[in-house]
This record gives C-alpha cells, structure tokens and sequence, in this order.
C-alpha cells in the first residue's frame, strides 16, 4: 500500500480504478461498480462525482452492454439473510478506495464482479470496463483534470465523521436479481439461502444515510514529535506539513476521550472507539520535529479525515495512540485515603459532590479503590494527560 501510495504521489493520475471479485446478494449483474457521487449522493468531491455520474457512467453502462454486459451499482444488501429487504447506498469511509478517492479528490471506481459468475465472463467485462475508463481518461481528460483542479481548490469548513440510516428508502429500482429459496441445514440449523440461477425482475428499495455529526475543521493541526509512526503516514499520503525546528507553545482545542473502548481485531490494528470526545483549551508546547498541518492545502479533507478524533477512519479510531490509554501514575491507598479524609474536611463542595456521586451509584459506593480513585482525580498528582489525545486543533 505505501508503494501504491508512492506511485498515486509521483502520477498524480486522473482516474483509479479498483479490480475486485465480490460475493454476497447474487443477481444478474455481471459488472457491478460504484464510486462517490453516484446518482448525485454523497461526494465531497462534488465537480468529480458530477463527472463520474454524468459522464464515465453513462459511457460506461453503454459500453458494457454493448459487449454483451449488464453493468449496475454494487450490491450490499440490506440483510444478507433477506435479500427482498432492500439493499444499501451509503457514503464509503476512507478506509474503501472510493472512500478514500472521495477525500483525497482523486476519482476512483471500485469494481465488483460477482463470484457466482463464469471466469470468463468476468474477465471480459473487467476488460471492457478497464478499456473504456481507459478511452474516457484520454478523451475527456482536460474536463477531468479540470474537475479535479477544482474539488483540490475547495476549502470546506467542517466535515461528516458520522452518519445515521435514513428509515426511509432514498429510491427504488427495477432489480435484476436471482431468484432464491431456503432449506433447512443440518450443518448450521437455521435456514439457509439457495440461488436458483433464474433471473427475476423486482422493485427495489434503495436505503442509505443521513449526515448525522459534523466537526467544523481547524486551522491546522499540530503532530508531536513524539508520534513519528503518524508523521510518517501523512508522507505517504502526501499531505503537505511544516516541521518545527524549535519548540512552539500554543494555545490549542484538544480532545479527551470519555469511556474509550477497544473492538475486536482488524488489519492489523486493535480499533479505538469512544463514548464522547470532550474538547478542551490547553496551553501546549510542541518540541522541535513535531508537524504542523495547515487544513488550506488540496489534501486538507484527507488530513482532516486521518487527524480529527471524531473522524470514522482516523488514526485514533484505528489505534495508532495507545499510550493515550495508559495512566502512569497512582498513589497508594495509605496515602492517598488521608489526603481524602482531609479533602473532605477542608472542601464542602467536594464533599456535596462526593455524597451526590455515593447517592446515586451504590457499585460506587462500595468500592473502596474507586471512591479513593474519584479523590485521586482532584488532585494535583494526576496524570492529567490521561485519555489526551495529543494532536492539537489550532482554531481560526
């Protein structure tokens, strides 16, 4: 991937094209495909998507067919287990080609051929799509060089970091499907699908998503110098930074994670999620080597996409700050059940607190660790750069 990403920095291409096979939903679309902007929806790179959807589709869909094809959008289904439910639209996350083409402002088409299709079949259409992207690029390149240029001079002011499911469905199709019945397995016990290899016509809900949670994008970002494992992911994507040569100390918006939570392996990593992210303004100062980011360069929206804590796909969510989990420091409860007793004696606002706190979680209340925990906390002895995550948000 980082010599791909080598390659993406030194061509700079106009378009990217990305060769899958796929499972899942069977149905009659030998080439199916997609990107950001399909039907007009969800494209940060809006002069791109407009292209995609009004030029390389229509080219496209024409093409295939010609040769014999039947192009459509990629299929996710709603259920997997009940295909006539629906099926899926959704915005991708960087973490997807299209995805990370959309905030990278490079146009990119993931392909998907179906594995229940004959070898040949899908190899022929991957060719015919492959030859046409190729005629597309040539002829229209100027428009889509220009297309380009334009989504690179945007500045947004925030971005989406997470979606909601819209109940209602955001379109309906006449579906090509296969028709399906179900047998009991022994195997699994349940009811399982089993395609028949007959062709089907069908109305079709189309479901997607709502923007749900923006973050309105800093000035720039600072990287510590202590994080060289992020510093050099932003060299592999490109993204232009300024490196300090002696310390800065700044007044910055940083984010402290509320109830942070470890998911279940994936590529490698041990994903990070949170309850919340509590903004607060600190006084920093970032040694020399450490990075400073401007969000005012063409690959702002991807640096926002990896640097913001909130975004779906940054660093953070993918695990690249786990000392941000560990607390250093603790005091011994000979010492530190003392300092709360006088704690107590000496401050009735924390003493309210503290009964309010007994009154209302009785598992609190009857652990003795945690109740000396909760005076720890007030103290000037704790590590109070735990949970800090330690990029900061220059404002504007």
């Amino acid at each position: 991937m980082q010599a791909m990403l080598a390659l993406i920095n030194r061509l700079d291409p106009v378009l990217y094209v990305d060769l899958h096979v796929t499972d899942g939903t069977d149905h009659q679309y030998d080439v199916a495909y997609a990107f950001a902007g399909w039907r007009g929806l969800y494209a940060n790179s809006s002069a791109i998507g407009r292209w995609l959807d009004t030029r390389l589709r229509p080219a496209m869909d024409a093409a295939l067919t010609r040769a014999g094809h039947t192009p459509g959008l990629y299929v996710s289904a709603l259920d997997s287990r009940d295909p006539d439910k629906g099926i899926r639209h959704d915005p991708d996350t960087p973490r997807f080609s299209t995805g990370y083409g959309d905030f990278r402002r490079l146009p990119t088409i993931l392909v998907e051929t179906h594995s229940l299709k004959p070898y040949r079949q899908r190899v022929l259409g991957t060719y015919v799509l492959v030859e046409e992207a190729l005629r597309l690029a040539g002829q229209e390149g100027a428009a889509l060089r220009g297309a380009i240029d334009d989504d690179r001079a945007e500045r947004p002011p925030d971005m989406v970091v997470t979606w909601k499911a819209r109940t209602e469905p955001l379109y309906t199709i006449d579906f090509k499907g296969i028709a399906h019945d179900r047998y009991r397995s022994a195997a699994s016990g349940r009811d399982e699908i089993r395609w028949l290899g007959k062709p089907v016509t069908q109305k079709m809900s189309v479901y997607g998503s709502d923007p749900d949670q923006r973050v309105t994008l800093p000035k720039a970002w600072l990287v510590p110098a202590t994080t060289p494992q992020v510093i050099e992911r932003l060299k592999y994507h490109g993204i232009a930074f300024e490196i300090l040569d002696a310390p800065r100390q700044m007044t910055l918006d940083m984010v402290r994670l509320v109830d942070p939570k470890l998911g279940a392996a994936s590529e490698g990593h041990v994903p990070l999620s949170a309850a919340g992210y509590r903004h607060e303004q600190r006084r920093e100062t970032f040694a020399a080597g450490s990075v400073r980011v401007p969000a005012d360069q063409p690959l702002g929206l991807l640096a926002a996409a990896m640097l913001e804590p909130e975004s779906a796909d940054s660093l953070l969510a993918w695990n690249f700050f786990p000392g941000t989990l560990q607390r250093t420091e603790y005091i011994e409860g000979y010492a530190i059940a003392p300092l709360a007793d006088r704690m107590l004696a000496d401050d009735p606002d924390l003493r309210r607190g503290f009964e309010a706190r007994l009154a209302a979680d009785p598992s609190f209340a009857a652990d003795g660790n945690a109740r000396l925990a909760w005076f720890y906390a007030r103290t000037p002895y704790y590590d109070e750069r735990y949970l800090l995550y330690p990029i900061g948000r220059e404002l504007h």
